[in-house]
């Protein structure tokens, strides 16, 4: 079988900080599903993107949840960070735990973004780099689902 080329990575380049708020109420998270236009459309996602020049990872995150969601969110806590190399780029991921604020606060319906019991999210695709954290969120709120179902 013929050697696969390998992925070069020029220890000069940085990665591309990206920041990730994972938004949740209860046992329920707030995703949508990736727009057309950017990489890996059509998989979900958490509300989040890439750092501006000068802006901290936290910032991001809460800059990303209001441009995305229409609303404020509260960071509650880094969960994790660590860097993952795509196709498309090397990125280094900062995932926050958040809330809404206030905790009764509802994304914009223009928004795509809506709520899902954490049971739920190892069932669906979301970008690679997310797998462990969609594994973790699952563990934390176990298989109850709640009484009253969120409006999707």
């Amino acid at each position: 079988m013929p050697e696969l080329p390998q992925m070069k990575t020029d220890p000069e380049i940085q990665p591309t900080r990206v920041a990730i708020a994972i938004i949740r109420r209860g046992n329920e998270f707030l995703i949508r599903v990736r727009p057309p236009g950017g990489p890996m459309p059509g998989v979900y996602e958490f509300a989040g993107g890439k750092c501006e020049p000068g802006e901290s990872p936290d910032e991001t995150a809460l800059r990303e949840a209001r441009e995305e969601t229409g609303m404020d969110v509260a960071i509650i806590r880094l969960r994790t960070e660590f860097e993952y190399h795509y196709a498309h780029g090397h990125i280094h991921l900062h995932y926050f735990d958040a809330e809404p604020a206030p905790l009764h606060a509802e994304a914009g319906p223009e928004t795509g973004f809506h709520w899902v019991h954490g049971s739920v999210l190892p069932t669906l695709i979301f970008p690679p780099a997310n797998e462990p954290i969609m594994k973790a969120l699952a563990d934390e709120v176990g298989d109850a689902f709640p009484d009253t179902p969120s409006e999707s």
